[in-house]
């Protein structure tokens, strides 16, 4: 059974239906109600696949979390990390910002040419003062 069987078998159900009721003759009471019984029996076949392969998973499921606690323990555990590893890389980032900071070391050159300059200017303020 195929959905094209499914579609064409809905089209001579409405088909005949409306045919049926428009003239009242009973060949179309006939083949409505046969489309509408080959309709439910591909309903009920599509259903009970979908129930066989719904407990197929559930089985395979099933026994998957109990042939493999250490796959299930696992997956528990990635899921905390995946929940709180954000959190964990900004708190890294930050400590690893902080201590780079820390590690940068100071050129002192600015400094120097800063002090020459204000010991220079005091010189001269001094010459000039006492002269």
């Amino acid at each position: 059974m195929s959905e094209q069987e499914f579609s064409h078998a809905l089209e001579l159900y409405r088909t005949n239906l409306v045919q049926y009721r428009v003239t009242g003759r009973p060949e179309y009471k006939i083949a409505y109600e046969n489309a509408e019984s080959w309709v439910r029996n591909y309903l009920n076949n599509v259903s009970g696949q979908i129930t066989q392969k719904k407990s197929y998973v559930d089985s395979f499921l099933q026994n998957y979390s109990t042939a493999n606690p250490d796959m299930v323990t696992l997956k528990t555990r990635f899921s905390e990390i995946r929940a709180t590893g954000p959190q964990v890389q900004d708190d890294y980032m930050t400590i690893k910002r902080i201590n780079d900071a820390e590690e940068t070391p100071i050129d002192p050159y600015p400094y120097y040419v800063k002090g020459g300059a204000l010991l220079a200017l005091a010189g001269a303020v001094f010459v000039l003062t006492t002269f």
